[in-house]
Formats: structure tokens, C-alpha cells, sequence
């Protein structure tokens, strides 16, 4: 299926859209709820205030990011690279 310069509001459920691409999209506000997203490529994209729960993200891999802000169980990640940095120090690695 083709949807093509289109602006409307999609409800797709208990569907299987895999091997779809998505080129040039607008999905913010979006709510994405029992979703496999295992294997999808992720590029030029805008997760600024996006909020993630309940995720597995196993293997997950972030390429040339922006991550200021950026926060993981309440705790800024730049917090989390410091504390990893002095730790690294201290232990003589």
C-alpha cells in the first residue's frame, strides 16, 4: 500500500507493516503501544522530547547523536558519562 502526500490521521492496528519504509514522515505525538521495532534503521531523525518506557533496547546502537538532555532512569546521561570517566580514572584503566 502507497500513502503518498497525505495529512490524516492513521489507526492501524494488530497489523503487520514490516520491511516499510518511511521517507520524509511527520509521527510526532504519535503513540506507539505493543510494537516490535526489532532491526528498523533509525536515521536523520528528531526523538527531541520523546519519552521511551518499558523498552528493551538490548544491543541497541546510537551513532553520531545529539543526547544533550538526554536522560535514563531519571539521570542525565552526561551525568552518567562523567561518573563513568571518574571511575575510569580511578581505577587506572
Amino acid at each position: 500500500m502507497d500513502v503518498h502526500d497525505r495529512s490524516e490521521v492513521l489507526d492501524v492496528r494488530n497489523a503487520i507493516v514490516s520491511n516499510s519504509r518511511f521517507d520524509d514522515v511527520n509521527l510526532s505525538n504519535t503513540q506507539f503501544h505493543n510494537v516490535n521495532l526489532s532491526a528498523v534503521l533509525v536515521e536523520d531523525a528528531n526523538l527531541s522530547d520523546a519519552f521511551f518506557s518499558n523498552v528493551n533496547m538490548s544491543n541497541l546502537k546510537i551513532e553520531n547523536a545529539e543526547l544533550a538532555g538526554m536522560m535514563i532512569n531519571g539521570i542525565k546521561l552526561s551525568d552518567l558519562f562523567q561518573a563513568y570517566e571518574t571511575a575510569k580514572t580511578a581505577g587506572g584503566n
